[in-house]
């Protein structure tokens, strides 16, 4: 059937009207039947002033951390502390809520893309702006997963079926006040708490294979006393010999030398960006727009240029 809408003076007002109308209705149906996981009872995603005055930690079992074995600590695409956080927050609620439930990870996924969509922090660096499975995909491989490797949660079995509970340590910095979470409106990602809590963090699991701490020191001392470019940072990234033997080891293109060096220039490109963005949330470097200037180091010293000068 073919439906001819004749538009004049008179019916403009009308079917504009109409238009608005159904565009409203298809956007909540979308919003109503957008897929939601996992059989506990679904949250109202809370205020989030509300996260901390409302846990306490006594109905929440902790599990122990499990830190991976990592060499140049997360993937180059996690790019800020703050969706993590925020998704340990959801996770204390879930938790806290349902004492003695299992808490699905995929349940866990959904109720973080209902609080970042509602609070607002979709507007945030890192906080996914969709709700589509792709978005979903990204939460999960580029924000959470890495806290799971750094032993802040953990999932016990697959991420489709498994479920997901929250460490001692990942439920101790989720309290720490954070400007973005409890303070809306202010834009800085992390309190000065937050940066010494999770520095010293860092130091603490390098020892036990996580090297988040090792290469992002490597990089400061790369870039102190000095007016690197990001071009400059791109080539320490692809001239560094482990980092080019680890994505060997992965890459499907390693017998393709001109395929290879595409990809590792990408790669490359990947780590450099995530890996400043990390030193600018852990105020390490300035966060003057293209200038990499080192203000802090990573043992707490400020003025780092002119102490290492």
């Amino acid at each position: 059937m073919e439906i001819k809408i004749v538009i004049t003076k008179k019916t403009k007002e009308q079917i504009l009207k109409l238009i608005d109308q159904l565009v409203d209705w298809e956007a909540k149906s979308i919003s109503e039947n957008f897929p939601r996981k996992g059989t506990i009872e679904q949250i109202e995603a809370p205020k989030p002033m509300e996260f901390i005055g409302k846990i306490q930690g006594e109905g929440i079992k902790f599990a122990e951390p499990e830190i991976e074995k990592s060499l140049f600590g997360a993937w180059g695409m996690f790019n800020s502390f703050v969706p993590g956080k925020a998704a340990l927050r959801v996770l204390m609620n879930l938790q806290d809520q349902n004492p003695g439930n299992k808490i699905e990870f995929s349940h866990l996924v959904d109720e973080c893309i209902t609080f970042f969509s509602k609070s607002g922090l979709y507007k945030y660096r890192g906080f996914p702006k969709r709700t589509s499975e792709s978005a979903r995909g990204r939460l999960v491989s580029h924000l959470l997963l890495p806290y799971c490797s750094m032993g802040l949660m953990i999932i016990k079995g697959s991420k489709k079926t498994g479920h997901v509970m929250i460490t001692k340590q990942g439920f101790v910095f989720a309290q720490l006040k954070n400007p973005l979470l409890d303070e809306m409106g202010k834009k800085r990602p992390l309190s000065q708490e937050e940066r010494n809590w999770f520095i010293k963090y860092l130091k603490e699991i390098d020892s036990r294979g996580y090297k988040e701490f090792s290469f992002l020191l490597g990089l400061t001392n790369f870039l102190v006393n000095s007016k690197r470019k990001y071009k400059d940072i791109v080539e320490w990234f692809s001239k560094k010999e482990d980092f080019i033997k680890w994505l060997r080891e992965r890459s499907r293109y390693k017998d393709d030398p001109k395929a290879f060096s595409h990809q590792l220039d990408n790669v490359a490109r990947t780590f450099a960006s995530g890996k400043i963005a990390l030193l600018r949330e852990l105020g390490i470097l300035s966060t003057s727009r293209a200038t990499y200037k080192v203000i802090h180091n990573l043992e707490g010293e400020k003025d780092a240029e002119k102490n290492n000068k």
